[in-house]
């Protein structure tokens, strides 16, 4: 019979070797090969005897899920923000700019921290700038549910996303896709290629033998992918229970990004490795959004005609080299980053308004270009003669922030001119311990120091912060297929620079409680929260697991959005709007199907999140957060690209709760909302393979409601139905 201490002497070798493949999460680079996780071919149909990502999850200094290429493969996604609306406990919503909006457990976007390769995807207009990179290009994602010593400024957690790394393993992918929508066409073309560079050597035909004799290894993907986006949205305003306005607009978009990651990592020597990457992307955007409404006013009824042409270019390039050093009882990890985004947004538009006489007509224009500069330096020495885990890290960083800003509307010409330097340094540190029972112990601390300058003081005072974080980890195997984990830290998150910008931005188009103004708030405080997470853990047979995590949030100066009217005009500013808790329990779990009677390359994946939080104090005491789902799930039932050819395929539901909008003076609630993805495709042996996809079945239409009182006290609601065309796909494609 194996004894307890079996589980322990495992857990210590597996870290160590995690430890060589760079597996915690910021540390995302690996040495050569290590990334590839023997990666399921799904021309071929080759079968995994192993999955890292379940190692990973388990030996994990904290709470940590990761979903790799073999899961996304079967989720039949398209591009990052498809695989991202699948994870346990995120939230995605389109937004009006063609992007996407991240929550994790119901949070504000801004309490999820976005890592690209381990360093932040930064902090422009655009939450994540490669929502729409193919998922071919993904090594794995990592959902970091609890902060550690390694991890700050996420109140909700953090999402890493690992590109792909170069690979010794000889593999090209073509894959040519049209996507349909509106009886409009949109073409995307994919190719990648991979393995060992000519003249350095054939490829180890074993993964311990590329360990020893690792020749240089490329990787490059070349994409450019067509989108057509846009909305159908409904309006109507009643005032004291009478219809008021009442409207119907339609967004269409069209948005082309171009990508290319070229990677190449090799041996420097018998201790040294390196590896270097980049990623150059550029995305354009353009379309039109057009309302037609009537309504009643004092002066008698009138028509609303509104127009805007809506422009969008970003770029964004990123460049970094991984250099690791073994000695010879530790490692050195440094990473050198650099990276640059700049984005420019064009609107041009009008209201007219029509009372019966004379038509007044107001012409408005917007123009915003912003520039991110980032360049980074960090290091992490580990030790690797001890099974149990020790680590010290430093990070150096700076930011530069540019943005120029005009706007005019209603006469009035606005300019904004604006330069901003952020520095962070930062230390951390973790050891972990033995304890009785089996038991093991993580301790660590990480110290930031923080300075905020702006080039104009009377817009952005400088701001100089100094935090600690402390976590414990407590992890106990029950048996080698069970584990229990406890995560208890301290994490502060600090404000958007542009939130503490004390300028006002006058709303385009008609002014209202869905198109207010933005104002800053230069006395907005940093978010301080504990957080506990709690949870089992178990693998599943073959290759499946199953979890259960409990998380509690406690908040202190919690940063929300507050919506009011300021001299008839609704306006919009983020403040310090009280304590809060946030609690919730997620599940999720990856099996098999044969207990159905399906094939055994049949799969699951499946997962839930129940989400409760409570304002303590403040204006909405007794309120939920706002924008927080009651609940999040999504299943997905799939059947691989199968050996010898013939059909493979899957479905994806995707729920999301109703949610709470209230935020005082308004109150108000959005409905649940239920997707369903549909994919089917065939394998064709020595040819490449074919596969059509329905997104959005249904039209998955966001509902919300929101009500207030207006300056002579009556009660104002407005309702908003919007619908998202359901999109369809047709692929073709080979690997070899």
């Amino acid at each position: 019979m194996t004894t307890r201490r079996l589980p322990r002497r495992r857990c210590g070798w597996v870290l160590a070797a995690m430890l060589s493949a760079h597996a915690a999460p910021a540390a995302a680079q690996g040495i050569p090969g290590d990334n590839d996780d023997t990666p399921t071919r799904q021309l071929e149909g080759v079968t995994v005897n192993a999955r890292r990502s379940i190692e990973q999850r388990f030996f994990a200094t904290g709470s940590l899920v990761v979903v790799d290429r073999s899961d996304i493969a079967q989720l039949g996604a398209f591009s990052v923000a498809d695989v991202l609306r699948q994870l346990p406990g995120v939230q995605v919503t389109p937004n009006a700019s063609g992007g996407v909006e991240i929550r994790m457990r119901g949070m504000e976007r801004s309490a999820t921290q976005l890592l690209i390769d381990g360093q932040r995807a930064g902090s422009g207009r655009a939450q994540l700038p490669l929502d729409q990179l193919p998922a071919e290009v993904v090594e794995r994602i990592e959902v970091v549910r609890a902060p550690t010593a390694e991890f700050s400024g996420a109140t909700g957690g953090t999402l890493n996303i690992v590109l792909r790394q170069a690979s010794v393993q000889r593999e090209t992918t073509i894959r040519l896709t049209d996507n349909h929508v509106w009886g409009r066409d949109a073409t995307q073309l994919f190719f990648s290629k991979s393995g060992p560079l000519p003249g350095t050597g054939a490829a180890p035909p074993t993964e311990a033998a590329a360990l020893a004799e690792q020749p240089w290894s490329y990787f490059v993907a070349v994409s450019s992918t067509g989108i057509l986006l846009g909305s159908d949205v409904e309006r109507e305003r009643l005032a004291n229970g009478a219809r008021a306005f009442a409207s119907q607009a339609q967004g269409r978009y069209r948005r082309t990004d171009q990508t290319l990651l070229p990677r190449l990592q090799g041996r420097l020597g018998a201790a040294d490795q390196l590896a270097l990457r980049g990623t150059l992307s550029r995305a354009r955007f353009a379309g039109h959004y057009d309302t037609q409404g009537d309504g009643l006013a004092a002066t008698g009824p009138y028509q609303l005609d509104t127009t805007e042409a809506h422009r969008y270019r970003r770029q964004y390039l990123q460049g970094a080299a991984d250099w690791t050093h073994r000695f010879e009882r530790s490692k050195l990890e440094t990473t050198l980053s650099q990276s640059r985004a700049a984005d420019t947004v064009d609107r041009v538009g009008s209201v007219l308004q029509d009372t019966g006489g004379a038509p007044g007509s107001d012409a408005y224009a917007f123009h915003d270009d912003r520039s991110d500069r980032l360049r980074s330096l960090s290091a992490k020495l580990s030790g690797t003669a001890d099974p149990l885990l020790w680590q010290v890290g430093a990070l150096v960083d700076e930011r530069q922030l540019q943005v120029r800003n005009q706007s005019q509307a209603g006469g009035d010409a606005n300019r904004l001119d604006l330069g901003v330097v952020v520095r962070r340094q930062v230390l951390w540190g973790q050891n972990e311990w033995e304890l009785p029972a089996n038991t093991t112990l993580t301790a660590g601390l990480r110290a930031e120091w923080l300075s905020i300058s702006g080039s104009d003081t009377e817009l952005l005072a400088q701001r100089r912060t100094q935090l600690l974080q402390p976590s414990l980890h407590l992890r106990t195997p029950v048996d080698e297929q069970l584990q229990w984990r406890l995560n208890l830290s301290r994490v502060t998150r600090n404000p958007n620079i542009w939130d503490l910008v004390d300028r006002r931005i006058p709303s385009q188009g008609s002014n209202g409680l869905d198109n207010p103004d933005t104002v800053g708030n230069p006395a907005l405080r940093p978010e301080a929260a504990w957080t506990l997470d709690t949870g089992l853990e178990r693998r599943l047979a073959p290759q499946g697991q199953l979890g259960l995590n409990l998380f509690v949030r406690r908040l202190h100066d919690t940063i929300a959005t507050v919506t009011t009217q300021q001299a008839g005009r609704w306006t919009e500013q983020r403040a310090n709007v009280g304590g809060a808790v946030v609690w919730g329990l997620e599940a999720d779990a990856k099996t098999g199907l044969t207990a159905l009677g399906l094939g055994a390359d049949w799969t699951l994946s499946a997962n839930a999140s129940l989400l409760q939080s409570r304002m303590l104090d403040g204006a909405d005491a007794g309120s939920r957060i706002p924008g927080q789902a009651r609940y999040t799930a999504s299943a997905t039932i799939a059947k691989p690209v199968p050996r010898a050819g013939g059909l493979f395929g899957g479905a994806t539901l995707t729920l999301t709760g109703p949610a709470q909008l209230n935020s005082a003076p308004v109150s108000g609630r959005s409905a649940a909302r239920a997707s369903l993805d549909v994919y089917l495709g065939g394998l064709v042996r020595g040819w490449g393979y074919w596969r059509v996809g329905v997104f959005n079945i249904g039209d998955a239409p966001f509902e919300r409601t929101r009500r207030s009182v207006d300056a002579s006290g009556g009660e104002v609601e407005t309702r908003t139905r919007m619908l998202l065309t359901p999109r369809v796909y047709l692929t073709v494609g080979t690997q070899f």
